[in-house]
């Protein structure tokens, strides 16, 4: 028991150990960034106070990519190895083990999206929003604009509902404006809660539902590639030791996140331009049936 204890402790400080470099880095960067608007009204402390108020949301978004480089990380140490190798000879296998080290992980990333950080975030936007533009005041108001009928459409705001067909009938209602009202429409979508997104997924505006279905199965299932990914550069570890270091692995590990950061944006980006089925957004899925297809045949 103590050997599964001393490999569950080692695995989260290499984890936090690697989360707060990258946070650092990240932090670092955005305040570089922030010097440019410095001006009489918003000043460095501002600065430090809207970075310091967001890293949390930041952070959110690496948080995978933090947990995958630190636990392979973890496997430099020695005396960790052999007390891994010791448990692995007491019947834990690694599926078990990413799942046991990686669920706390999910847990505070999945929490994030529903307490403390949206709203955190919130505040933070319209705190600097406030100093730096000038234009604050008057938010831009977007539209929704969806079809009725085969030559029929209704432009809607949150003030009013125009409708107009092909033979230029035009006409002004509150028909619609009252459901678009209710709905987060004019925030980032990356801002709201899970409770926020069930209820936009509902909404009758088609585009917008979609968004919100593609945004609730992202946050939902793509912690699943992550988990893939480790599990890859892990039977790389045990299999090839002789030929791949564990420099070479972080490598891996970094290159692979990216790259999958890359592909999971352009789904849901896909998704919403060409009115895709939002269930294409579960795709992490295939990659855990694909992982477990080739494992006997490319690992040991």
């Amino acid at each position: 028991m103590k050997a599964y204890s001393y490999i569950f402790k080692k695995s989260m400080i290499s984890f936090l150990g690697a989360l707060l470099i990258i946070s650092a880095i990240d932090f670092s960067f955005n305040f570089f960034s922030e010097i440019e608007d410095i001006s009489d009204n918003y000043s460095y402390l501002d600065a430090l106070s809207y970075l310091l108020a967001t890293e949390p949301y930041r952070m959110r978004s690496f948080i995978y990519l933090a947990a995958v480089v630190g636990f392979l990380a973890v496997f430099v140490d020695a005396g960790f190895l052999r007390a891994f190798n010791t448990v692995r000879q007491a019947g834990l296998n690694k599926t078990k083990y990413a799942l046991m080290i990686f669920a706390p992980v999910i847990f505070i990333s999945m929490a994030s999206y529903e307490y403390v950080i949206p709203e955190l975030t919130k505040n933070a936007e319209d705190f600097r929003k406030s100093k730096v533009s000038s234009s604050y005041d008057n938010q831009p108001m977007i539209i929704e604009i969806e079809r009725i009928k085969d030559n029929s459409f209704v432009m809607v705001s949150e003030e009013l509902s125009l409708s107009f067909n092909g033979e230029g009938n035009l006409s002004i209602t509150d028909q619609y404006s009252g459901e678009f009202s209710e709905l987060n429409y004019n925030k980032n979508i990356k801002h709201l809660t899970f409770t926020e997104l069930i209820e936009n997924s509902s909404a009758s505006f088609e585009k917008f539902s979609l968004v919100s279905k593609t945004e609730l199965l992202r946050r939902s299932l793509n912690f699943l590639c992550y988990i893939v990914i480790f599990l890859v550069g892990l039977e790389l570890l045990l299999s090839f030791a002789k030929t791949l270091n564990v420099n070479r692995i972080l490598v891996y590990g970094f290159g692979a996140c990216l790259i999958y950061g890359f592909v999971e944006s352009v789904f849901a980006d896909s998704i919403s331009v060409f009115m895709l089925p939002y269930y294409l957004q579960a795709f992490p899925v295939l990659l855990i049936m694909l992982y477990y297809t080739f494992r006997k045949r490319l690992f040991f």
